[in-house]
């Protein structure tokens, strides 16, 4: 919304006060134009009422993926951000008596100092090679990599993290709304996800759960959303800004958003009607609902009412003009 200046304040007692007994033909033909501006119709149409919330992005499947056997970790395929698939193998884990094994045959050959000692080594070796055991450690479903916790060449226990992923169809958004909507907030809402500072398309979803408690900082209460599809390159804990549709106002009267302004100074808000295609009034409007083109006026004006929308901002009242868009 735009502010009008102080020569709008003045104006604006100028149409309570002395405009009242005006005529609308009076000394017209004597009026230069001196502003150009473009129009629109106030009309009649239907507008959703949306209640803004902040958010993140989770998911309902995150799981750290840890060593089945104790031993060293001989290869890691995956790293951060790779997305893999169901039974794709991630971590290869040598046993710890083959490693032991492998290791002891491997001194006795380096300390090895006859043809015989050298061959017994070498026999060694080779035996705790060829029978080595290993875990193939896989993907225990489809998803994307966000943690890995081992290198190549370390000693793990039975149960160590290796690395951790998470189940990307799983995702969903949590909403923080503000206390005061609880009541209008119900399950199978429309809502659409949008994340700022992203090239990506709004994400529509559903309210699903709304959680009882409230957080005492924010005075707001957390409403999970279900999302109709994943947007690509998201990840858990992304913050986003949600809308979530909670009724709708039909068959209401219209206007373009900049054709409303905001005077700080009354708290009033004003649109310029345009009377005879010649004369812009400086009108009081009462605004209801608005989304991102339009604004519910719900009295002040009438349907079929032409407003400027362009080039009205800081015109006193009653300024001569001539529509650019007719």
């Amino acid at each position: 919304m735009r502010k009008l200046s102080i020569v709008l304040v003045l104006a604006t007692f100028g149409y309570f006060f002395s405009g009242c007994g005006r005529k609308s033909d009076d000394s017209q033909a004597d009026i230069k134009p001196r502003a150009t501006v473009e129009v629109a119709s106030a009309r009649l149409g239907n507008i959703d009422n949306m209640v803004d919330a902040t958010g993140s992005f989770d998911v309902l499947r995150d799981e750290k993926v840890k060593s089945t056997i104790a031993g060293k970790v001989m290869k890691v395929y995956v790293l951060e951000g790779d997305a893999v698939h169901k039974g794709q193998l991630l971590v290869k884990v040598l046993s710890q008596e083959s490693y032991a094994a492998i290791a002891g045959a491997t001194e006795l050959l380096a300390q090895a100092t006859t043809p015989s000692q050298k061959k017994q080594a070498e026999e060694a070796l080779h035996l705790a090679e060829s029978t080595e055991a290993a875990a193939s450690i896989t993907a225990p479903f489809s998803g994307a990599i966000i943690h890995r916790f081992v290198t190549e060449g370390e000693l793990v226990n039975q149960g160590t993290d290796l690395v951790e992923m998470v189940d990307l169809n799983s995702e969903y958004f949590v909403a923080n709304v503000p206390i005061n909507y609880v009541a209008s907030i119900n399950p199978g809402q429309l809502a659409i996800v949008t994340i700022p500072g992203m090239n990506i398309r709004p994400v529509y979803g559903t309210v699903q759960a709304i959680n009882p408690a409230t957080d005492p900082n924010t005075q707001s209460i957390q409403v999970r959303i279900s999302l109709r599809s994943i947007p690509p390159l998201v990840a858990a804990g992304t913050f986003g800004n949600v809308q979530i549709k909670i009724g709708e106002a039909r068959s209401v009267i219209l206007v373009p958003k900049p054709a409303v302004y905001h005077n700080d100074e009354l708290n009033q808000y004003f649109v310029w009607r345009i009377q005879g295609d010649s004369i812009a009034l400086l009108t009081p409007v009462q605004v209801g609902l608005s989304d991102s083109s339009s604004f519910e006026i719900t009295s002040g004006i009438k349907p079929g009412d032409v407003v400027a929308t362009v080039g009205g901002y800081g015109l006193p009242d009653s300024t001569a003009i001539t529509v650019a868009n007719n």
